[in-house]
């Protein structure tokens, strides 16, 4: 396949069945920007995605550009995302509770959509994404929530609700993980896995914010799916 052809396909891919979002997308094709291709290396097979085409801040007509109006934020969100998805220690299942824990305080429906896929492929099953999904704040989850994934589901309550978090929520989650590392009297990592949990919270509560203000794929006023 030429090029021109593989160029063309991807932004067909990147670009298409999007619903307006309140700035223009913009996507620079492959090999024109050096910040999005390092987004697409982290994307893999799935290219931009509407939140890069806004972060980007762009004009679509101005494809043929090359260029990202806001280059230093989507240089510095791709190399946060890649911290908090690719490079942290927190066990993959604790990891997407939070992040949909989040989409759901939030209610971020595109953050939730796009993290389901992720989350069952850590083992978090329909059960767990229901009580992820309806369990009212600061309130005891459901008993198909094992007691470490309870403990993130309230850790992501006071974390995003209240900004203070309360000793014993923090002690608790923190219990959990120090056990990670399969020696049952911990590790000596539960500190990085903690300061790497907060950050999850905080940065995934960045994203759901510049979700929901600027409306991506239209889903500012979209429900978060209830799993089935």
């Amino acid at each position: 396949m030429s090029r021109s052809a593989s160029t063309s396909q991807q932004l067909l891919k990147e670009g298409e069945g999007l619903n307006p979002a309140r700035v223009p997308y913009k996507f620079p094709p492959p090999g024109t920007n050096e910040v999005a291709d390092e987004v697409r290396g982290r994307r893999g097979a799935r290219g931009l995605l509407a939140l890069d085409g806004v972060v980007a801040d762009g004009d679509l007509g101005g494809w043929c550009t090359g260029r990202l109006h806001s280059e230093p934020l989507a240089k510095a969100w791709n190399q946060i995302g890649f911290a908090l998805r690719d490079y942290n220690t927190i066990p993959a299942d604790i990891r997407e509770l939070l992040i949909l824990r989040v989409a759901v305080l939030n209610n971020a429906a595109f953050e939730w959509i796009a993290h389901e896929p992720p989350a069952r492929a850590a083992h978090l099953t329909t059960a767990h994404l229901l009580a992820i999904r309806h369990t009212p704040p600061f309130s005891s989850p459901s008993p198909s929530l094992p007691p470490r994934l309870a403990a993130a589901l309230l850790f992501a309550d006071h974390s995003t609700k209240n900004v203070q978090v309360p000793q014993e929520v923090f002690d608790a989650l923190r219990a959990h993980l120090q056990g990670e590392g399969g020696d049952g009297d911990g590790d000596g990592e539960a500190d990085r896995r903690m300061v790497e949990a907060v950050a999850t919270v905080a940065g995934y509560n960045m994203v759901s914010r510049v979700l929901v203000a600027l409306d991506v794929d239209g889903k500012a006023g979209v429900e978060v799916p209830v799993p089935v």
